[in-house]
C-alpha cells in the first residue's frame, strides 16, 4: 500500500506541476458552484507576511496552515520522495506538503474547504473557482483549488481513493518556474 500511495502522489504532483506551468488541461474535472464562503474579510494578515517568499518560508506557511485545520502532519515518505525531487529542475521551485488520513485527523471535504478558507483568510486569492468532481456514488472523490500571493502559486488537491484520501499542497514560485521553462529545463528527475 505504500508504493500505492507515494506512487499516486507523484503521478498527483507532476500532473499539478503541468498544469499550472501550461503544459496541460483539467482532465475531466468538473466544475461545481459550491465554493465556500472566504474568511478574508475577518481575517488580518500576520506580522511575518512581508517581504519575499522563500522556500524555507513556505514550508513554513504550508506546515502553519495545515496544522490550523487538524490537517494531519506531511506524511515521512512522501517527504523522502518530495526531498530527492527537490533537486534540480522544477524541484527548486516548489515546496510541497501531502497528508493522508489517520484514525486522528480524518481527511473529507469539509477539512479541504475549511484548509482553503485557511489560505484565503492568510491573504492567499483563490485564483479560479475551486473544482469538485463527484464519484457515480455522488460522493466527491477530487476537490481542486489554485491559490496565488506574491510571485507564489500554491494548488489544493483533495483525493477519494479506493483505500484511502489524501490532501496535498504544492507550492510554485512563479518565478522560478518561468527561468526554468525558459531555460529548458523543466524535465523531471529519474
Amino acid at each position: 500500500m505504500l508504493m500505492n500511495r507515494v506512487g499516486w502522489a507523484a503521478a498527483g504532483m507532476v500532473a499539478v506541476m503541468l498544469g499550472v506551468t501550461g503544459c496541460g488541461g483539467a482532465g475531466g474535472t468538473q466544475e461545481k458552484g459550491g465554493v465556500s464562503a472566504t474568511s478574508a474579510a475577518s481575517a488580518t494578515a500576520r506580522p511575518e507576511d512581508s517581504g519575499p517568499i522563500t522556500k524555507a518560508k513556505m514550508r513554513i506557511v504550508l506546515a502553519d496552515v495545515t496544522a490550523d485545520v487538524g490537517a494531519p502532519p506531511n506524511d515521512p515518505d512522501w517527504a523522502r520522495m518530495d526531498a530527492k525531487f527537490q533537486i534540480g529542475t522544477l524541484g527548486d521551485c516548489t515546496v510541497s506538503y501531502k497528508g493522508f488520513d489517520t484514525a486522528a485527523a480524518t481527511l473529507d471535504v469539509a477539512r479541504t474547504n475549511a484548509l482553503a478558507d485557511a489560505l484565503t483568510g492568510r491573504g492567499w486569492t483563490e485564483a479560479r473557482k475551486r473544482k469538485e468532481r463527484t464519484a457515480a456514488d455522488g460522493t466527491v472523490d477530487l476537490v481542486e483549488g489554485v491559490f496565488k500571493k506574491r510571485g507564489w502559486t500554491v494548488v489544493m488537491e483533495y483525493r477519494l481513493f479506493t483505500d484511502n484520501r489524501s490532501l496535498g499542497l504544492t507550492a510554485f514560485d512563479e518565478a522560478c518556474v518561468r527561468k526554468v521553462r525558459v531555460a529548458g529545463g523543466a524535465v523531471l528527475p529519474d
